[in-house]
């Protein structure tokens, strides 16, 4: 026990530098508490433990978006900030026969295996999935890239064994089309892979003439400050985008520019209470540009910067502070320009702590305020739980039948389930279930029944598409009819 508090002292002490800035040493009375915490809590400690749970105390206690991770906790938080892993690429949920597919991302190992939407995970391995938590299933999945891994999969009621090489997956968090010669461009967030997907998407719309632009930034909470930056460079003329104000001397304050002469675009901006962080950089920076008009709701008003900080063990705090006077817990950076490179033991986990705030550029704080938009409008509705603007207009793909597979299906499965013909769980697969909920919608819009969806029913299933969005997407109707002024 008096090893743990000493770790963990040791840990605290040097946090804050000994002693606060009005001179008293809480040395002493951390250490009391420590051996308070390990005395009288039920469970026993070990050292490790005793120190990150003090940390995690320390630095969440802060606000809600700083805290202290454990080296498995830190690979999470990167993969999700990064949106790059290894594994089999598919996000699960619990069901009562063990775990189902959510969702299979584009051109993943799952999908190249053939997995699909609403496929029932059984045995990771001959293991059993029964009554176990999505996120403990999906650490037995993943593994070192090019092994392989074999899940027992139910289908309706087929039975299957598929055996999958894990690889990586890279999630695209931008999905884009062209509606009326409007170019819809939804960012989901602003992970490392978002402006090169933007990127290229815009690539493609300038070679297409489109000069309008809806861009859906709702529900994105955020990510990357320099990928939110790259987005706006493509999108505003030249001058300021942001402002990032630190307070500690160790980062330098940082403004970022755009340098783009012409910009061709009219931009309306779809924003709710969920758009926030680096989302509301890119939308302020619009806004104050005169670039485009903010559609919809007052963005969350999250105006602060968190940075991350890998943690030496108090081990090699100890030892790097003797050999090279490091003086923060966290002098990885300091330590390796100085030529000295850490093996992974010497790490503890990371800390992400809020480091600063930024400013529009008009000079506008964000932070508890939020945006405002221009245009009021309410928020869309999920019909039956399907986001339309997710959801794509079939394609001329000839005509499907039964047994067919592809995002056609994919689609009009969603199209049929917002519509209330179908209630299974869309899947890519055009199987009885999805025939029937085919029939359903073509006895009722006169359409001959045939459980294919032929050229008619393709275009029928269109035309419904832009009605439930009319219906349920007030927001998107007021941007499209912003755009159609121009």
């Amino acid at each position: 026990m008096k090893k743990a508090a000493a770790l963990l002292v040791l840990c605290v002490m040097l946090l804050t530098s000994f002693t606060t800035s009005m001179g008293m040493d809480y040395g002493d009375y951390l250490n009391s508490a420590v051996e308070f915490m390990q005395d009288m809590y039920y469970l026993d400690m070990d050292d490790e433990e005793a120190l990150k749970t003090a940390l995690k105390g320390m630095f969440s206690g802060l606000d809600p978006y700083s805290g202290f991770y454990d080296k498995k906790e830190t690979q999470q938080l990167n993969e999700s900030l990064q949106g790059n892993f290894i594994g089999i690429g598919a996000s699960l949920e619990k069901c009562p026969e063990g775990v189902r597919i959510v969702k299979v991302y584009e051109d993943s190992p799952a999908e190249r295996a053939g997995l699909c939407d609403g496929d029932i995970i059984l045995a990771v391995d001959g293991v059993s999935t029964f009554g176990k938590e999505p996120d403990i299933v999906a650490s037995e999945i993943r593994g070192e890239e090019g092994t392989k891994v074999t899940l027992t999969i139910q289908r309706q009621s087929a039975r299957m064994d598929v055996t999958i090489q894990r690889g990586l997956v890279v999630i695209s968090p931008v999905v884009w089309r062209i509606e009326n010669d409007v170019a819809h461009i939804y960012i989901e967030s602003f992970n490392s892979n978002t402006a090169d997907k933007f990127n290229k998407a815009m690539d493609e719309i300038e070679r297409m003439g489109i000069t309008k632009i809806l861009l859906d930034l709702r529900d994105n909470s955020g990510g990357f400050v320099d990928e939110a930056v790259a987005v706006a460079r493509r999108l505003i003329p030249e001058g300021l985008i942001t402002s990032l104000d630190f307070k500690s001397e160790r980062l330098s304050d940082k403004d970022y520019y755009s340098e783009l002469k012409e910009s061709p675009w009219l931009i309306a901006v779809l924003v709710n209470e969920n758009t926030a962080s680096a989302a509301e950089i890119l939308a302020g920076a619009i806004q104050d540009a005169g670039k485009g008009v903010l559609i919809g709701q007052k963005t969350y008003g999250k105006g602060i910067v968190q940075n991350m900080f890998y943690v030496l063990t108090p081990e090699a705090y100890a030892k790097y502070s003797r050999q090279h006077g490091a003086r923060y817990i966290s002098e990885i950076e300091w330590l390796v320009y100085r030529g000295v490179f850490l093996s992974p033991d010497e790490i503890l986990g990371t800390i992400k702590i809020t480091t600063g705030h930024y400013l529009t550029r008009n000079g506008r704080e964000i932070h508890g305020v939020g945006l405002m938009p221009n245009v009021e409008a309410a928020n869309r509705t999920l019909p039956n739980g399907i986001d339309l603007m997710l959801v794509s207009g079939l394609t001329n793909d000839g005509t499907l039948t039964l047994n067919d597979y592809g995002d056609s299906v994919y689609q009009a499965e969603r199209i049929l389930r917002a519509a209330g013909y179908f209630e299974g769980i869309p899947d890519k697969r055009l199987d009885e279930e999805t025939r029937e909920a085919i029939k359903k919608f073509q006895s009722a819009n006169n359409i001959p029944v045939s459980g294919n969806i032929d050229a008619i029913t393709r275009d029928g299933l269109n035309g419904l598409l832009d009605t439930l969005r009319t219906q349920n997407d007030p927001q998107y109707v007021k941007g499209m009819e912003i755009l159609k002024l121009f």
